[in-house]
């Protein structure tokens, strides 16, 4: 390998890296970590229920060629987990380089 690679797949990888790269590994990790939560479905929401709308929650609706609503599902942010690159990478080692709580 030659440079600082593409991709981080472990935490035997930040091992690796921190000695050569700690800058760049900590911008990596910083990104990761901001990216953390994603958007998940939780339900299908039934005819008439209006679902939960705030900084955590969403609510998508599904439109037809006539733009008339279909589906509704019910969405909620939350951390990826466990399938999530901060999971992958050890989110405690991550938090810890971090110096966050």
């Amino acid at each position: 390998m030659r440079g600082f690679p593409r991709i981080i797949s472990n935490q035997h990888d930040i091992d690796n890296l921190m000695p050569l790269y700690e800058d760049k590994v900590k911008k990596y990790l910083k990104n990761v970590y901001d990216h953390k939560d994603k958007w998940l479905m939780t339900s299908k929401l039934a005819d008439g229920d209006i679902g939960l709308t705030d900084s955590t929650h969403k609510v998508v609706e599904v439109l037809d060629d006539n733009d008339v609503v279909t589906e509704r599902y019910q969405y909620e942010k939350k951390e990826d987990n466990p399938n999530g690159k901060l999971h992958k990478l050890g989110k405690v080692k991550v938090k810890d380089i971090l110096g966050v709580a």
